[in-house]
């Protein structure tokens, strides 16, 4: 698992239509094993598709383009191609796509030129709750705005070679990144949305779904649902 370190200076608010985009984490480092506990791989007809993360134990928050009607979760992950001990596999047993998300792309289709990307959340509900351990954790919702300045982190399964392309055959075999958590100072903010085919460079910033303004619907969804 990589993650990215960003500086808070730029827009977590909804997206609109975008530019050409990529999906994964570009450059970066590779995390400390089970640094980001609460970080989901999200498959969709058992190829990796986008990342997630776990906000109750029987709860993940992602990104609505990765809608999919075939999901597979892995947490406790960090390398996908080698078995762990601390892997858990959950099966999704209802997805919740924001209302006002646009849903007239196909399905499990990345966010393409044109198309528009607002309220970009999306809410999975587990068949069963994980089971939360050392490699397993929950991250709470935000309670507060962050701060212009703040250190941000982006995880998720990318790659750390800026030359390697969206088309690449690296890139084949990784899980995009979108869906994948924002933590900014310890507290979740953003989820991954979509990004320049150079993304987080200068002037093209990748781009988060902000969570803070979704923290009551996300609320209400998961107890009207239990």
């Amino acid at each position: 698992m990589w993650f990215l370190v960003l500086g808070l200076a730029l827009s977590l608010g909804g997206t609109g239509a975008v530019p050409p985009m990529q999906s994964r984490i570009v450059g970066g480092w590779e995390c400390q094993r089970h640094s980001q506990p609460w970080q989901v791989a999200v498959f969709s007809y058992h190829k990796p598709e986008c990342g997630g993360v776990l906000i109750r134990p029987q709860w993940v928050l992602t990104a609505a383009h990765c809608r999919s009607k075939n999901f597979q979760l892995w947490l406790g992950r960090h390398d996908l191609e080698e078995p762990e001990a601390t892997a858990q596999y959950v099966q999704v047993s209802a997805s919740f796509p924001h209302p006002c998300y646009n849903a007239s792309s196909p399905e499990s289709q990345l966010p393409g030129q044109g198309q528009d990307y607002s309220h970009d959340i999306m809410l999975l509900r587990l068949k069963e709750p994980a089971q939360i351990t050392d490699a397993v954790q929950v991250l709470d919702l935000p309670t507060e705005e962050p701060v212009v300045g703040s250190t941000c982190i982006a995880s998720g399964w990318g790659t750390t070679d800026p030359e390697a392309g969206p088309s690449g055959p690296v890139c084949v075999r990784v899980c995009g990144d979108s869906g994948g958590p924002l933590v900014c100072d310890g507290m979740l903010q953003g989820i991954t949305s979509w990004g320049h085919t150079t993304c987080a460079t200068p002037n093209k910033p990748a781009v988060f779904t902000k969570v803070l303004p979704y923290v009551d619907w996300i609320l209400d969804t998961m107890a009207a649902n239990p």
